[in-house]
């Protein structure tokens, strides 16, 4: 069977178990046609019929629309869809006539590299029945057109990959060419892995070939007067000025690959190019580098309008010079040129001459400068020459403003390389450094302001651009959120506030652009060694909710607020967006903080963390972790246990394992469903009462014999005592499997876990909180596990503690202070526990304190009006605006986030935006 028919096959088996297993208007069987294709036959309507094609025929291809529709006239359905094993397109019309224009239907593309069959299946037939009815439009021309180059993009690269493997084995001059520029790329050249750098050769060369297509189309509409030859276009010579990509030129093109592009040519002509307001091309070219490679080198895609925005915010004049020094395949550059053109520039040429462009990617570069030279219709000859030096084919960190000059704005969206992998160029990228600083005496480099050598790559971009930016430049820039919480930031953070006005960090919910900017915020500064000027700024921390108008959002990161006398902070929120503006003074002087808060955590969150009436719980209590056995199976028993083994009682500790187990907000003895074994006490004094020579085998108390010893000593003693039920027992646990267990060894005798006295608190905390988050009040007799957080209040009574703890905006804030786990609860650890804010007791009125104590106890005795009223009085206490009801279902809705997954979660974070809206804090120092 070929690999067509193998698709086919596969094909035909996902949908007819999509139809079977699902409810749809379509009905099995989903038969095969005598000459190849596939129908689905539909209860109600017509069906729809699928063709496949080869792997190396475009889906969209003239000849493949033509069959297609062929086969929706002889089987009366109204769409059809084409496909082959990457690529899937969907037709929806009215006529399927052999003359009605491809541009006539509704069309959608599919790339089936990121889903299953299955998959494909349930969306295509949905997707046909919605069209069909007109419950649904199309999805966006822009990505219906990326879809259309790729499929063709896709179907060349087989061609392409044997003209590069038959000219690398006959061609001694191309094959020259073709290892230069691999090692120039550091791609492999000696069998058998020189097969990858053909297959990367022959991927770029159909690129470019497809490229150059689109751009004399666009060149095209722009100027109907002209017209380009399509040998001029496979000749496809044109002077970019970029040494190194002549190997993609030699490529040699035969007559099948020929008649392809021409087919292509024509069908393109019919699509209106002109309404798509993207680098297409660009795009296409980010979408074909694999995601491990894109991962390995730290590309990511950045949307067209947070392009748009970048350039409208950095550029002010026609007359800026802007850098990009990671251009990539120069989407931001685009932008910028089109800033440029906006403002004013007389000419194509004028914005080019503003321009510089930096990558290692020569390609890249190549793409770039292609894509500016159709620019506005001007033909490639009119576009960047070499003697422009518009694009610099060099690593950034070679180059230096004596070479290039100085800039008046920068955009960029640099490598996301983690420092880990940076070992071997670490020094190279910290070079810079040494000239950074007063009388550059290398104080970032290894002085007092050390940029920490834990940084990822994008810092040090940061820093070298810096020494590139005239006074008052601007900076805009897409970067990870790393340095508002890694280790690492608050030397970054420094390095900021020393030399920049930080205007604005800008983040967006997920939902708005997909996985795009996941962890990413923009980063938008002035430049400026006046240090006054520096520390009187006031920086936008925004969080975009809903997509908006960039006039819309350059208003809001331009916006000052009214900041209170005294105040340092100040939160505005509107359904649409969020505001946490801060005095820069104010983070320069509590460097260290984790800025990402701001963007991420709810506005009460903020609230409670910047108040002058909220302390760190470590300064009210201590915070230790409840007790690890190392096998809970031998030391810890339930009610079943005790009894069967007739444990006695005296070695027995009332315990706590699980939070299942606390049904309510305290636990005592009396709940009691599990006890640990404790023999500590015991052994302590039947060893120190014994003689040495009574216990070990010769004296030697380091010896794991003489561990084995002590341990059967401290068992027939109890024996002798008359305590056969817990001697019993250890005896059964040595054949235990958990007696192996590694943390056993520091036990001596290996059953003494030590006293437990320490893991018992008056509160305790579980470490991971999911449906519940609560803290319980304890006794102090029961010991609890490790999975418990142990909470000793040293400066407040307990009670008063606990209702504190199980207010309203304490769960609040842990939602936000926590670790999400996989499962969807939050966890703490010891140090998240110790540096939680909660509300200063010694803040309170008598009268608030005499409330929570007493609502707590309301709480342990059921009654739910107690968390009214120690909400109520924690608003009192930090003057909150807001009511008890708005609060508890800020807390509920975070929950529910939390616990949400998918997209499903677009509920709740939308409530949340609403339930913030009209907040409005001011916060002093």
């Amino acid at each position: 069977m070929d690999s067509e028919a193998a698709f086919r096959a596969r094909l035909r088996a996902a949908i007819a178990d999509v139809v079977s297993s699902h409810e749809t208007r379509f009905e099995t069987p989903c038969g095969e046609l005598a000459d190849g294709g596939l129908l689905v036959p539909a209860a109600e309507r017509d069906g729809i019929v699928l063709e496949t094609t080869a792997a190396d025929v475009d889906p969209h291809s003239p000849t493949a629309i033509r069959r297609g529709k062929r086969r929706a006239r002889e089987h009366g359905t109204s769409a059809f869809v084409t496909a082959n094993e990457t690529d899937a397109f969907l037709f929806c019309g009215a006529e399927t006539d052999a003359d009605t224009p491809v541009a006539n239907f509704d069309r959608r593309w599919y790339d089936l590299r990121s889903s299953t069959l299955a998959e494909f299946g349930e969306r295509v037939l949905d997707d046909a029945v919605a069209l069909r009815d007109g419950d649904e439009s199309p999805t966006r021309y822009e990505e219906f057109v990326v879809g259309r180059l790729r499929s063709f993009h896709a179907s060349l690269c087989p061609r392409y990959e044997s003209s590069v493997r038959d000219a690398f084995a006959e061609d001694e001059r191309f094959r020259d060419s073709l290892v230069s520029w691999a090692r120039e790329n550091g791609y492999p050249v000696a069998e058998p892995d020189v097969v990858r750098t053909i297959r990367i050769a022959a991927r770029l060369s159909a690129y470019l070939m497809m490229a150059r297509v689109v751009f004399a189309e666009r060149y095209r509409e722009s100027d109907a007067d002209e017209t380009r030859a399509i040998g001029a276009l496979l000749a496809g010579r044109t002077n970019v000025g970029l040494d190194g990509t002549e190997l993609f030129d030699a490529v040699p093109t035969d007559a099948g690959t020929k008649e392809r592009v021409r087919a292509f040519a024509d069908s393109i002509e019919r699509e209106p190019l002109s309404e798509v307001d993207i680098d297409i091309a660009g795009r296409v070219y980010e979408r074909l580098i694999p995601d491990d490679e894109r991962t390995r080198l730290g590309q990511f895609y950045t949307p067209d309008e947070i392009g748009r925005l970048l350039s409208r915010w950095a550029i002010r004049s026609p007359g800026d010079r802007v850098l990009d020094p990671a251009s990539g395949t120069g989407s931001l550059t685009v932008h910028a040129y089109d800033r440029l053109d906006e403002l004013g520039a007389r000419s194509h040429r004028e914005p080019l001459e503003r321009l510089t462009a930096v990558d290692v990617d020569g390609f890249s570069l190549r793409l770039l400068a292609l894509t500016l030279a159709f620019r506005d219709g001007h033909d490639p000859a009119d576009g960047p020459f070499a003697d422009d030096r518009f694009a610099y084919h060099r690593d950034f960190f070679d180059l230096d403003p004596d070479t290039v000059g100085r800039f008046d704005a920068t955009v960029a969206n640099p490598p996301y390389v983690r420092q880990e992998c940076l070992a071997a160029d670490r020094g190279h990228f910290r070079e810079h450094l040494t000239a950074l600083g007063p009388g550059s005496d290398g104080i970032y480099a290894d002085g007092e302001k050390e940029i920490d050598g834990r940084s990822d790559l994008y810092c040090y971009f940061l820093t070298h651009a810096t020494s590139f930016l005239r006074e008052g430049a601007r900076l805009a820039w897409v970067v990870p959120t790393k340095w508002m919480v890694a280790d690492y930031g608050p030397s970054l953070q420094r390095f900021l506030y020393d030399h920049y006005k930080v205007e604005a960090v800008v983040g967006f919910r997920n939902r708005l652009f997909d996985d795009a900017l996941v962890d990413t915020v923009l980063l938008l500064l002035e430049r400026t060694d006046d240090e006054a000027v520096r520390r009187a700024t006031e920086t936008n921390f925004v969080r975009i909710n809903e997509r908006m108008d960039s006039d819309d959002i350059l208003d809001v990161i331009d916006r000052t607020y009214d900041f209170e006398d005294g105040d340092h902070l100040t939160v505005r929120g509107e359904s649409s967006h969020r505001v946490v503006a801060v005095r820069q003074s104010h983070l320069s002087d509590h460097l260290g903080e984790k800025l990402h808060r701001y963007i991420t955590a709810p506005a009460l969150h903020t609230a409670v963390v910047e108040h002058d009436a909220t302390v760190p719980l470590s300064e009210v209590a201590t915070i230790t972790r409840g007790k690890k056995t190392g096998a809970n199976p031998i030391f810890v028993l339930d009610a079943d246990d005790v009894r069967s083994r007739e444990v006695e009682e005296r070695f027995l500790r009332p315990a706590i394992k699980s939070v299942r187990e606390i049904d309510g907000y305290e636990y005592t003895t009396d709940d009691a469903e599990k006890w640990m074994l404790d023999v500590a006490d015991y052994a302590e004094r039947v060893l120190s009462d014994a003689d040495v020579a009574d216990v070990g085998v010769n004296g030697n108390t380091d010896s794991d014999t003489d561990a084995a010893d002590r341990a059967a000593f401290v068992t027939s003693a109890l024996d002798r005592d008359g305590y056969s039920g817990v001697s019993s027992y250890l005896r059964w646990a040595e054949t235990h499997p958990s007696r192996t267990n590694a943390s056993l060894a520091n036990n001596d005798p290996w059953f003494d876990m030590g006293s437990l006295d320490s893991k018992t608190a008056p509160i305790v905390c579980p470490q991971a909180m999911d449906t519940r988050r609560f803290f319980a009040r304890t006794d102090g007799e029961v010991v609890a596990s490790n999975r418990f957080l142990l909470v000793r209040p040293q400066t407040v009574d307990s009670t008063l503690l606990l209702g504190l703890l199980n207010a309203s905006l304490t769960k609040i804030v842990v939602e936000s202070h926590g670790r999400v786990t996989g499962g969807g609860a939050v966890n703490l650890s010891s140090s998240d526990l110790r540096t939680l804010r909660v509300v200063d007791p010694s803040s309170l009125t008598d009268e608030q304190r005499t409330t929570v104590r007493d609502g707590f106890e309301s709480l342990v005795a059921g009654d739910g009006d107690g968390q009214n009223a120690i909400d109520g009085a924690v608003i009192d206490a930090l003057d909150l605006d807001l009511t008890v009801d708005e609060l508890q279902e800020v807390a509920r809705t975070l929950k529910r986030i939390r616990r949400t997954k998918g997209r499903e979660v677009e509920s709740p974070v939308r409530k949340l935006d609403a339930l913030e809206d009209h907040i409005e804090i001011g916060l002093g120092e």
